[in-house]
């Protein structure tokens, strides 16, 4: 069961803007411009005393989308930064590399967009257009979720390109991270949602003494694999697709991880690929003491496979993993994009319960 935990209005906070990491580039024509740069609020509450918290939160947004959704939702309501603000805590939000109010040069790669009816299908209106056997659990985007909807609008209104390059996006989005994590100077407690949600595992690989904890909102997965925009194979590193520190070291992804299949748990759930158990699997070396937890919403269609993402990390040496299954808390209804949803707050409610019992 949930308790009133809602924050109906914006918490007071202060806030600061700046910007963290980017290098100069040097052009045919002897010009120079800084570029990889990345756009960064920082949210402090104005909590006092014992109600402000010592560690400070990270939130990364995922493919298409920007620091903005941490905080308005698409229905007007105040978002996560909002409760999380009232909770004590000092957050960030950031538009990762390339994207929103982090600028994006011609010679970085070319751009995607995703079409609005994917996004109907696969985060709004999955109860009546996803394919996928939970879809019709889905109760909680307000509105109908379709095009012409003043919801719907605002949500894909504020869509943005993305880079083509996802390896290039993830290296520039890991560097901007750690220098973010410098500045801060003190451990932290990363979230990351979706395509973000590899994000906090490559900048804990650089910074492991700067990470506390990784929130991970649905990351990106399963494990080898991308279900979605564009789906099959992905993620040669098993949870990124650019490289992240294994012992023994991985060279070459394709030739030395050794893999298996295993079967779903369960009919609604699909088989998920992870290392075989000869020879020794390989160990995410820097994130072995890092706390995680997985975020899995009942209706979304990360519900068939985020399992295989748990196992895959505890295969790889992380310690302290824990999946919660926000159906298992009593919160139903949600989708992937549970954090803009009608009852966020809620699903934001069990992560602070985590937090203080475990994170």
């Amino acid at each position: 069961m949930v308790d009133d935990t809602r924050a109906n209005i914006s918490a007071i906070h202060q806030r600061e803007v700046f910007y963290v990491g980017g290098r100069y580039i040097l052009d045919s024509k002897g010009n120079h411009t800084l570029q990889g740069q990345m756009y960064v609020e920082r949210l402090i509450p104005e909590a006092k005393g014992s109600t402000m918290r010592s560690v400070p939160i990270i939130f990364i947004h995922g493919a298409t989308r920007s620091g903005t959704d941490w905080l308005t939702k698409p229905d007007g309501q105040p978002g996560w930064a909002s409760y999380f603000l009232s909770r004590g805590f000092e957050c960030y939000t950031v538009d990762l590399p390339f994207r929103g109010r982090s600028p994006w040069f011609p010679g970085n790669g070319t751009m995607t967009v995703y079409p609005a009816k994917f996004i109907q299908t696969m985060f709004t209106a999955c109860r009546d257009l996803g394919t996928w056997p939970q879809a019709k659990l889905h109760t909680q985007w307000p509105g109908s979720g379709r095009m012409g909807d003043p919801i719907f609008d605002q949500f894909y209104a504020s869509g943005l390109q993305i880079l083509s390059h996802v390896v290039v996006q993830e290296k520039a989005s890991q560097a901007a991270c750690a220098a973010l994590l410098d500045r801060i100077g003190k451990p932290v407690i990363l979230v990351g949602h979706s395509a973000g949600g590899s994000i906090p595992w490559l900048t804990a690989d650089v910074r492991p003494h700067l990470v506390k904890t990784i929130i991970a909102i649905e990351p990106t997965g399963p494990p080898f694999h991308k279900v979605g925009f564009k789906s099959g194979s992905a993620a040669p590193y098993g949870i990124t697709n650019a490289p992240i520190t294994y012992a023994p070291l991985v060279a070459n992804p394709d030739k030395d991880f050794v893999k298996s299949v295993v079967g779903a748990p369960s009919p609604k759930l699909i088989d998920c690929t992870i290392q075989a158990e000869k020879p020794t699997p390989r160990q995410l070396a820097n994130l072995t003491d890092v706390k995680v937890l997985l975020v899995t919403a009942p209706a979304s269609y990360h519900a068939q496979y985020d399992w295989g993402t748990v196992l895959f990390l505890r295969q790889a040496g992380v310690k302290d993993v824990e999946h919660l299954k926000l159906e298992e808390r009593g919160i139903f209804g949600n989708g992937h994009m549970m954090h803009m949803e009608k009852n966020s707050d809620d699903v934001a409610a069990e992560i602070v319960r985590w937090i203080d019992g475990r994170g």
